[in-house]
């Protein structure tokens, strides 16, 4: 990788990473939402600070370029995503299922 592509992974990860603690201060994302988040961050910050980790995965792979491993990696980490937000979903309307029915039964009772 190139020194500026390197610079600019650095930064970016740093700036992520300061950027999802002060969303976790000002409370407007939990801690554990932010795991991933976070976990991501410092996969770019330790891929960036160590370049030959991703030539060394490539090979191991059999990708033939290190760009195809990185829309390789970062799809698959969209989609890690994705489940994950949707676990979250699913959580949430099992919640409000259950608090409609409270919040009914509730009512009968008055």
């Amino acid at each position: 990788m190139s020194k500026s592509l390197v610079i600019s992974l650095i930064i970016f990860s740093i700036i992520w990473i300061i950027l999802i603690l002060k969303l976790i201060r000002s409370d407007k994302i939990s801690i554990k939402y932010s795991m991933v988040w976070l976990l991501m961050a410092f996969v770019i910050l330790i891929v960036s600070l160590f370049p030959s980790i991703m030539e060394i995965v490539s090979d191991f792979f059999g990708f033939l370029t290190i760009s195809n491993l990185v829309i390789g990696i970062i799809l698959t980490l969209l989609l890690i995503v994705t489940l994950f937000l949707t676990i979250i979903v699913t959580n949430q309307k099992k919640q409000i299922i259950n608090l409609i029915q409270e919040v009914s039964m509730f009512k009968n009772k008055r």
